[in-house]
């Protein structure tokens, strides 16, 4: 991601002791209203990042950095869906791609709502993670097709997430990918599950291991190897049920 992010961001500790944004760079498809801090000084900023038309485009590549210095804590959110396009004249990718830098004591929580993909849609993104010692991330990441019974028309699903030390010393590698004609494929299984999405936690081990009670939606927590956190991986029945596993989710892990 060597070309100049539309959408950067660094915060820090501010002369009140809360968190603020230092520094940015924003430029289209983005706009960035205010943060507000819901729970006091104490508690994290909020920020939501608005894109024009919540909307990527065949082609489209979107670029995103994100630093938190030292004792920061941000809680980025979506203001909804994005939805992915497809282009069945000329059928591209769209990718979105994200740089986090985590310094030690701060708490980075990444809840975007999960995204849509068009009928033949492409989506491919990476997620790029640099973890100080004693910092804390949970990414949010999930998506499902906008009409699950439409037949495949060439879309898929690719995603990459990265996870280093400040030495660039490789933590986790995790990629995953599946076309449409798999997510039908799965969709017609028992249980009929038509939208996926896992949430990644880094530096807490707070969360028991196994089943979670997630309505409309089978999910199950496990540790990541060499205690670097936990791992959460959800099937839904619907882009609903995952949405609202994810509001659940992002409640319990406040």
């Amino acid at each position: 991601m060597a070309a100049r992010p539309q959408l950067s961001l660094r915060f820090g500790r501010a002369a009140d002791g809360g968190t603020a944004l230092l520094a940015r760079h924003v430029e289209w498809p983005w706009s960035l209203p205010r943060g507000y801090r819901r729970a006091g000084v104490t508690g994290p900023l909020t920020v939501l990042p608005q894109c024009a038309g919540a909307a990527l485009l065949p082609g489209d590549h979107w670029r995103h950095h994100v630093t938190l210095q030292p004792g920061a804590r941000v809680d980025l959110v979506s203001a909804g869906a994005l939805l992915v396009h497809a282009d069945r004249g000329a059928p591209r990718p769209a990718r979105s791609d994200w740089a986090f830098h985590v310094a030690a004591g701060a708490v980075l929580r990444q809840m975007p709502d999960p995204t849509v993909l068009m009928p033949g849609a492409q989506l491919a993104q990476e997620i790029e993670l640099c973890l100080e010692p004693g910092a804390v991330a949970i990414l949010f990441d999930g998506f499902c097709r906008q009409t699950p019974t439409a037949p495949a028309a060439g879309g898929g699903w690719h995603s990459a997430l990265r996870v280093t030390d400040p030495a660039g010393r490789v933590l986790l590698h995790d990629r995953q990918a599946v076309d449409e004609a798999g997510l039908i494929a799965l969709a017609a299984l028992p249980g009929r599950a038509a939208a996926f999405g896992s949430v990644t936690l880094f530096g807490r081990d707070d969360l028991a291991e196994g089943p979670l009670d997630l309505p409309g939606a089978y999910a199950a927590a496990a540790r990541l190897r060499g205690g670097l956190g936990t791992a959460i991986r959800i099937a839904a029945e619907s882009g609903g049920a995952l949405d609202r596993a994810f509001r659940l989710l992002r409640d319990r892990l406040a």
